[in-house]
């Protein structure tokens, strides 16, 4: 893989871990509410106005957690990628490619 392809690359998983961040605010958010409306619930757990048994809600919030899993490990092998692909750039870089790899560095 030539030098230009690796930045083109490098620039798309900025990009997607941009995306991914913001992303992951969503399970998140969603693992959060449903821990809280099962901790001060008791039989009957409203989640997003529907009446759940405490097992269903309890069922529902851990598929939000797995979502949330599955995020993570997505971002995680995107930042391996990314580590890949800056120890094949050989030789000087430009300001612009410096500044990616530093943006890319920001997303640990």
């Amino acid at each position: 893989m030539d030098h230009q392809e690796i930045i083109t690359q490098l620039r798309q998983l900025v990009r997607r871990l941009r995306w991914l961040n913001f992303l992951q605010l969503i399970p998140d958010t969603l693992v959060i509410y449903g821990i809280l409306q099962l901790a001060f619930n008791q039989e009957v757990v409203l989640l997003f106005n529907t009446a759940f048994t405490r097992q269903r809600a309890a069922t529902v919030t851990i598929i939000f957690a797995l979502i949330d899993l599955c995020v993570t490990g997505i971002r995680y092998n995107d930042r391996l990628a990314g580590r890949r692909l800056i120890s094949q750039l050989r030789g000087h870089l430009t300001e612009p490619e410096a500044a990616l790899i530093k943006q890319f560095e920001r997303f640990k």
